[in-house]
């Protein structure tokens, strides 16, 4: 058991690597190629859109195949697919929609694994070690958050920005390598699950959602929280470049401080949840990531910014690390990715468009006014959090 969460580890590990370096490569090309926050954030809501269209699809399968099988599909065709992006780059080719397309196929596929993500964690880690296996997972997450724009900064310095997708396809090859090593699921219950109809097992999974109190509000707290950290999240590129008009790798190394952040958040937020609930560390990160927003709209230097980048990566850990650990805990395993689709959809109803609308909000008025109502809406739901059944989970 502990020996398959270490080679799980691992595959973690290389994908949220090539993660970071293609989700800071990607929104690089495309302003080198458009010089528009319109089309930067047209290709962020293509890439929002599969987990609207298709999480709870993705759910339901995940719960009836053999797990590490769909995992070694969808990291494979994640890698032939970077090739293919980084090709059209290299070739020139200015077509945004191309971009748009593949973009939306690749996070298809990263949601795809996602999601069976959560369901091999929860299979290969005991059930008492659920907080430190998410933590260990929010740690590599946040350490790769740091290391992974050094990285690519580095990267940028000696080469072209989009070798970075090749470098990304190989790392996804690690990853595969390694998952290849994790023991095979048991047949038996594979077998067993797909006995049943997709639409049975669709239904068996919302029932058992709805009639679980806590986790239906953890859940629409989480959409409208969401809304704001993608949209801030989405914006930082832009404004470093547009605003701040750091180079590619200066912009990467920054980018780092977030990771730092997050590192932190990572290392304690086991300590805390021996003093407080679950419940109040969402809250907590609500805040904190309010702060940093309006510490963003208020920047016009660098520091204020890296300070800001530090608040927001240690409010995102808190962020993931009480949300998915109460979603562990509260689900049955032969439930876990259809409860993951469920609730993956919900969380990100609102994003892409959110994400689309924020695009032309820059056009018009700048990424201050994105930041300013970032802040006031994390401080309005955090009142709300407070007052909810939510701020009570143990």
């Amino acid at each position: 058991m502990r020996n398959s969460f270490s080679i799980l580890l691992f595959s973690i590990l290389s994908m949220n690597i090539g993660n970071k370096i293609y989700e800071l490569v990607l929104p690089l090309l495309v302003y080198d190629l458009s010089h528009s926050s319109v089309s930067m954030a047209s290709m962020r809501t293509a890439e929002l859109l599969p987990n609207f269209f298709f999480a709870i699809l993705i759910g339901v399968v995940v719960d009836r195949v053999d797990r590490k099988r769909w995992a070694l599909w969808m990291v494979g065709l994640q890698a032939c697919l970077l090739v293919v992006l980084g090709l059209l780059f290299k070739t020139d080719y200015l077509h945004l929609m191309i971009y748009n397309i593949i973009g939306f196929l690749l996070m298809t596929f990263n949601y795809g694994f996602f999601n069976v993500q959560v369901s091999l964690i929860k299979q290969t880690a005991a059930p008492s070690m659920l907080t430190q296996a998410n933590a260990k997972v929010s740690f590599i997450e946040t350490f790769i958050s740091i290391m992974g724009p050094a990285l690519a900064g580095i990267l940028f310095l000696f080469s072209d920005t989009s070798d970075g997708l090749f470098v990304t396809a190989l790392l996804f090859l690690l990853a595969l390598a390694a998952i290849s090593r994790l023991p095979a699921g048991n047949r038996e219950e594979a077998a067993a699950r797909q006995s049943t109809s997709l639409m049975g097992d669709l239904l068996e999974g919302w029932r058992a959602f709805v009639q679980n109190r806590l986790l239906r509000s953890v859940t629409i707290f989480v959409m409208f929280t969401n809304c704001s950290i993608t949209v801030v999240q989405t914006c930082l590129i832009f404004y470093a470049k547009d605003r701040l008009q750091l180079s590619s790798s200066a912009l990467a190394l920054t980018l780092a401080a977030a990771g730092i952040g997050g590192l932190l958040g990572s290392a304690v937020v086991s300590k805390i949840r021996t003093r407080i609930g679950l419940g109040q560390i969402y809250g907590i990160s609500v805040l904190i990531h309010g702060l940093s927003s309006g510490l963003l709209a208020l920047s016009s230097s660098i520091a204020v910014f890296v300070a800001a980048l530090v608040l927001s990566g240690f409010a995102v850990a808190l962020h993931g690390v009480s949300v998915y650990t109460l979603r562990h805990e509260q689900t049955p395993s032969h439930l876990m990715g259809r409860m993951a689709g469920i609730t993956g959809t919900i969380f990100r109803i609102g994003m892409p468009i959110t994400v689309y609308l924020s695009g032309w909000v820059i056009e018009a008025w700048g990424t201050g006014v994105i930041f300013a109502g970032a802040a006031v809406w994390n401080l309005i739901f955090l009142l709300l959090v407070v007052r909810s059944r939510v701020w009570t989970a143990a």
